[in-house]
């Protein structure tokens, strides 16, 4: 992974996955000097001062980009307006990560306002055959927004549901690219803010839910009822906590035909919360910057208390749906993720996943590209290998040899 911050894995990550979703390389140096200068001098980045340095570096990007932005709408030049709105929007949702306490009143601001820099990108500027648009699906009594992106070729196409991780949203589907790429192979997708994830947690009263089925399903309702995509060929993708979602649907709901992990989520790390195990009391922690941590989960988890929170993720495991995975599964994860250990998340789901008609497992290297957490430290060949996956199982693409 680049090292823009000597050997500290959290900004460096934050660092790739902005450029990695659009930000231009200026953008990330004008975004994090300050912050490296104070690293350089001995601070940590553990420090609020670092943290602090980072917000205000990729703030001042971000009003810079609206700056150029406003001229060039002014000015009538949209696609150059259009591609600054894709640099605004990759710079703005690292910021809105950076932004880490769910009951800042900025954080969701900031969300609002990537959101709507996305989709001035969109509507000036997406690909030549891009026709993205956005969607809300109904869902019990309230809607779930999506962004469609069609198939690049005429009639009926197979779709891919793309599940969300922690910290992703619509836009980090689209900007990282696997929306584009299975658009190329004939295959639409669905990129949505289910339960806990954009919109809905901050717009929608909806937390994060185990049963991903329900949510999936009401996507596939509204795709056989409005006919956007071949509903006999249907994939869910899940990248980091929709690595738990995506193979928990494709257990439940019938209709899937084929399922990616892409940066796998066994189980959820409790351990990480709570290391020694259920509180003994509804009330704070003893180790306040924990309890800081655990406050943050209780808001995306919509737990009234300690224990709700603790019971609310034990629910989050695979074991007793994996097994229950018949449809093709393809898991691609990097080897030295550390945030989830390939052993423990990647590994256990593929051997569990007994009853799959074609399981695959493909651990990405540092001398293939892209070893850490969803492989955003250099995504583009597993973008590719997830394109082609679907690509195959659905049949959109030639093989050698046929006819």
């Amino acid at each position: 992974m680049l090292q823009y911050f000597p050997d500290v894995y959290w900004p460096n990550l934050l660092f790739s996955n902005a450029l990695s979703s659009g930000a231009s390389a200026g953008d990330m140096d004008d975004a994090c000097r300050e912050a490296q200068t104070l690293m350089r001098g001995g601070t940590s980045d553990k420090a609020p001062e670092f943290k602090e340095a980072l917000v205000r570096g990729f703030g001042a990007v971000a009003d810079k980009l609206d700056h150029l932005i406003f001229e060039d709408r002014a000015m009538g030049r949209l696609i150059s307006a259009a591609d600054k709105s894709f640099r605004l929007a990759a710079v703005l949702n690292c910021l809105e990560l950076l932004m880490d306490d769910f009951y800042d009143p900025r954080k969701v601001q900031i969300f609002d306002r990537q959101r709507a820099a996305f989709k001035t990108a969109i509507e000036f500027g997406g690909e030549p055959h891009d026709t993205s648009r956005f969607i809300e699906i109904p869902f019990e009594g309230t809607v779930i927004d999506a962004l469609f992106t069609p198939a690049n070729r005429p009639g009926p196409a197979p779709v891919v549901i793309h599940l969300n991780g922690t910290h992703s949203t619509i836009e980090w589907q689209y900007l990282l690219g696997i929306a584009p790429e299975l658009a190329r192979r004939g295959i639409a997708s669905i990129s949505m803010d289910h339960p806990g994830s954009g919109t809905a947690r901050y717009h929608r009263g909806l937390k994060y839910r185990p049963d991903s089925e329900s949510y999936v399903g009401a996507v596939i309702d509204h795709l056989t009822r409005s006919k956007l995509a071949d509903s006999d060929r249907i994939g869910v993708c899940g990248s980091s906590f929709g690595g738990y979602f995506a193979p928990r649907a494709a257990a439940n709901e019938s209709r899937i035909k084929a399922c990616c992990i892409w940066g796998a989520t066994y189980a959820f790390p409790i351990d990480r919360y709570f290391p020694d195990g259920r509180p003994s009391s509804p009330g704070p922690l003893a180790d306040a910057v924990r309890e800081e941590a655990v406050r943050q989960q209780r808001w995306t988890h919509g737990a009234k208390d300690n224990l709700d929170l603790y019971d609310k993720m034990l629910a989050y495991s695979l074991k007793g749906h994996i097994e229950r995975v018949t449809c093709p599964l393809f898991i691609i994860h990097g080897i030295n993720d550390p945030q989830a250990p390939m052993g423990k998340q990647a590994e256990r789901t593929f051997i569990e996943a007994v009853a799959s008609s074609r399981a695959e497992i493909i651990g990405i290297t540092p001398e293939i590209g892209g070893d850490m957490h969803c492989n955003v430290d250099n995504p583009r060949t597993t973008t590719n290998a997830i394109g082609d996956w679907f690509g195959d199982i659905f049949g959109t693409i030639a093989q050698p040899g046929a006819a």
